[in-house]
Order: structure tokens, then sequence, then C-alpha cells
């Protein structure tokens, strides 16, 4: 009897496709087996149908193509440097100024106190408070994102 696996990758799954593809199996047969083994986290049938066409047309990579379109991340250094430089050049810009004023003038001697008077400041904010903020975040994030 196989074993379950807990957890497993696109690509190992992909792996053992290729293995069973090449042994002779039938996509249905492949899907079957790995169900027994990865049990839900298994990729669908049309998957293992799609992987065993690339195989058969001579794929060898694994890995996810580069697709074109928007990026899954847009943490390049580039960027990063960019926003960095438009936050230096802007010193308006405060994250923290109205809890900064509610703090001002007082002592805290430990950590603790610290989180406290931060928690009463939180919750002494009304919702549109919030609201506001996060509004305004889009407006500060396309200011950036035009520097860059």
């Amino acid at each position: 009897m196989a074993r379950m696996l807990q957890s497993s990758t696109c690509e190992e799954q992909r792996s053992v496709v290729r293995f069973l593809w090449a042994k002779g199996h039938k996509p249905s047969e492949i899907h079957r087996d790995m169900r027994g083994v990865y049990g839900d986290d298994c990729m669908d049938r049309s998957n293992v149908s799609r992987w065993c066409t690339f195989f058969q047309e001579g794929r060898v990579n694994l890995s996810d193509s580069p697709r074109s379109g928007r990026p899954t991340t847009a943490a390049i250094l580039q960027n990063v440097r960019g926003i960095e430089a438009a936050i230096l050049n802007d010193r308006r810009v405060h994250l923290f100024g109205p809890m900064k004023k509610f703090l001002a003038g007082k002592r805290f001697e430990t950590d603790v106190e610290v989180k406290s008077a931060v928690r009463r400041w939180l919750h002494s904010n009304q919702t549109d408070f919030y609201e506001q903020g996060i509004l305004k975040l889009v407006t500060r994030w396309e200011k950036c994102v035009e520097k860059v």
C-alpha cells in the first residue's frame, strides 16, 4: 500500500508524471496512481494530460514557463531603490503622524507600557479614520509608482 505524502511541489508531481509517462502509462492511470499518494494535493486529471502532451512534444523543463503580462512580484532592485528615493525626497511622508501626536510627551518604562498605549490609540480611532487612511494609500502608491 502506498504512503500518503503530506506535501509536494508542482515540479515533484510533474517529474512523477514524466516518469510514469515514459514508462507508457496513460494519463488516467497516472492520475489514479498519483491521487493515491498525494491525495487532495494531487494535480487534477486535465493537468496530468496536459503535461503528458508537453512531454510527448519534447519538453523536459518541469518549471512553469514565464508568462506575459504583469510580473508576479515587483520587488526588483530598481523598484525598491526608486521607492526609497521617492520617500527620501518627500520628507512630508509621515506614516505614524497621528500616533506620534498621541504619544508626544509621554514616558514609558517598559515595552508593555508602549504596547498598551499604542493599543489604546488604535482602539480610540473611529472606523472612518482607518477608511480614510486606506483610501489615501492608493494615491500615495500611485505617486511612488509614477516616480519609478
